[in-house]
């Protein structure tokens, strides 16, 4: 590390400062730093890359489903901001802590029970570690796993179930 990685480990210094920072945030802002509005336009990218890549096989499937609980997870988190908003501007305290666990929970609903096709150990159902591209990302990876891989469009339209419902999990969790 001292002579390849990180020479003067300038970038251990900085994970620590920002990591330090960060938690120091987390234990002392009134709200949790976790902003689920985030997820929803990287969602929509991914949807947009997904769209691309059934275009590319000759395989019919059927995205209406994700499509939709995307647009319920955007409303969700639309109104979960609203609500943070307003338990900030009367400091009511009860609300903020409801508010709080939400936004440290919602990501929960994102994962699959059973795990994903041949690999049961990865639950999470909008990213996880491609099959074959050792850390690198497959995003929807139970959809386009299932048209890439095992070249099963039965396989993907369950899974767009499945990962629309998970969606739609973690949207519930968000609601008021």
């Amino acid at each position: 590390m001292e002579r390849f990685g990180d020479p003067g480990f300038h970038t251990h210094k900085a994970m620590g400062q920002y990591l330090t920072l960060l938690l120091y945030h987390m234990v002392s802002d009134p709200m949790v730093p976790l902003e689920p509005a985030d997820y929803v336009p990287e969602l929509q990218k991914y949807y947009r890359a997904l769209n691309t890549t059934i275009s590319a096989t000759n395989y019919t499937v059927n995205l209406l489903p994700l499509q939709a609980a995307i647009g319920n997870f955007s409303s969700a988190a639309r109104e979960f901001e609203l609500l943070r908003s307003q338990a900030l501007q009367t400091n009511d305290t009860a609300l903020l802590a409801v508010q709080n666990h939400k936004a440290r929970d919602f990501s929960r609903g994102f994962t699959s029970q059973g795990g994903l096709p041949t690999r049961e150990f990865y639950q999470h159902t909008i990213f996880a570690p491609g099959r074959d591209t050792g850390y690198a990302p497959v995003t929807f990876p139970g959809i386009t796993e299932s048209i890439t891989f095992d070249r099963n469009q039965t396989l993907a339209q369950e899974w767009v179930g499945r990962t629309s419902a998970a969606i739609l999990v973690a949207a519930s969790m968000l609601k008021t």
